[in-house]
């Protein structure tokens, strides 16, 4: 059809202007042509429609994917800021949509935060039955892309600073028709740890985590968990010697796990046949460190700052790295081959930076002389239209950062407050 060659504004003015080709402006063929169109201008391709998107859903996502575009490199056009909540929260995480803020402030339950409020109060989504305080929750998620809805795994680790035993909890949270979210525990069970940790991933059936095997010592370990085999007073699990440290874990499809170091990038196999019962209190036990199946150099890796996975149709994993001299886009094929990166942008980075890499964007806040703020495109035609940057205020504000691809939505967690950079789709 001539309409699925035109840009989507025309389409949108055709509607608009001629009665005869009203009703072809609404064919799911010429939105799902721009849809895709919009999507090949990515580095990183979007969500891919399948054949049950009805029409509307893909001009809806079309048009709003069309915006935050706009919006996020036009020169004329800069983001509002605001003061969102009050949190001192030790873990933060922004779902998928830009709404809803998870939050584990109330020690030891878990808050959520509905941003579209202007004066968004704590909500106790997750409330443990053991009533016990001075608890550290640390929580990991996995998330399946099913916007407008929320469906949501999350795996909660609950433990005393000092105590060694621990409880990991799975819980689903989904969105309901009073525009609210529920959590429901899917289950929970004891589990035994040398040092609080923070380095840990969810996705499928299994739940990861990497500390230390004592304390200051130099041997590592990450354990796997197989949470849906999992009971109370028993579970599975396999563990990993590592002779060096990883301060960021995700799992691969393919029973492989990706650890992030801060001068390589290595993989390691996981036996999916070796996932024993281990009692709660049940100690770890040492071994002889594991080999890991691929290492790839990367020199001055910042293994915090890292974009969310993305896998093509070939289930090869995609994400993007900070390392000194530029934004890396990362490769782990789905077969047992290396892993490849190249440099996808060049980048300096010093301490006087925060940075955060989404799939199709990434935020910068720069300090120090003359504070500036730097809002990034990921295209396949990189280059300074792509870039938009401007004069930031004081930066004694300044903090960790979080983003949302879909909503163009950025959070910035200070010491006590929670602030909104948010680019309003006009």
């Amino acid at each position: 059809m001539v309409l699925a060659e035109l840009d989507w504004r025309e389409v949108l003015y055709i509607r608009a202007t001629c009665k005869s080709l009203c009703s072809a402006s609404r064919s799911r063929y010429v939105w799902r042509t721009q849809y895709q169109r919009l999507s090949d201008g990515y580095d990183t391709p979007l969500n891919t429609k399948d054949n049950m998107a009805t029409c509307a859903e893909l001009e809806r996502d079309t048009l709003h994917w069309a915006r935050v575009q706009r919006n996020w490199v036009s020169k004329s056009k800069r983001p509002t800021r605001r003061l969102a909540c009050k949190s001192s929260a030790v873990q933060l995480h922004l779902l998928q949509g830009g709404r809803w803020l998870l939050a584990n402030g109330r020690d030891p339950c878990l808050d959520v935060y509905d941003l579209n409020l202007m004066d968004s109060q704590p909500c106790v989504l997750i409330r443990p039955p053991d009533k016990r305080g001075g608890r550290v929750t640390q929580y990991a998620i996995d998330e399946r892309y099913t916007l407008p809805n929320i469906e949501v795994s999350i795996a909660l680790v609950r433990q005393h600073a000092y105590e060694r035993p621990g409880r990991l909890s799975i819980w689903k949270i989904t969105n309901t028709d009073s525009d609210t979210l529920v959590a429901r525990r899917v289950t929970s069970f004891n589990t035994y740890t040398t040092q609080l940790c923070f380095a840990m991933d969810l996705r499928g059936d299994y739940f990861a985590r990497c500390v230390p095997l004592l304390s200051g010592g130099r041997t590592w370990y990450i354990d796997v968990y197989n949470w849906r085999s999992s009971c109370s007073l028993i579970h599975r699990k396999t563990t990993i010697i590592l002779n060096e440290r990883v301060d960021t874990v995700r799992i691969l499809p393919g029973h492989r796990i990706l650890g992030l170091g801060e001068e390589d990038v290595r993989i390691y196999a996981i036996d999916a046949s070796d996932f024993p019962p281990v009692p709660g209190k049940h100690p770890i036990s040492a071994g002889p460190p594991a080999m890991p199946l691929h290492t790839l150099a990367l020199p001055g890796l910042k293994p915090h700052i890292h974009s969310p996975l993305h896998y093509d149709r070939m289930g090869n994993a995609h994400l993007y790295l900070l390392s000194a001299e530029a934004v890396v886009k990362f490769m782990v094929p789905y077969e047992d081959r290396p892993p490849m990166a190249v440099n996808y942008m060049p980048y300096t980075w010093d301490d006087a930076i925060f940075c955060v890499l989404g799939l199709h964007h990434a935020f910068v806040q720069t300090y120090g002389n003359s504070p500036k703020r730097t809002a990034i495109s990921f295209a396949r035609d990189h280059g300074e239209h792509c870039l938009k940057t401007w004069e930031a205020p004081t930066a004694r504000d300044y903090g960790f950062l979080l983003l949302d691809d879909y909503s163009g939505r950025i959070i910035e967690q200070t010491e006590d407050n929670v602030f909104l950079i948010d680019y309003p789709l006009t």
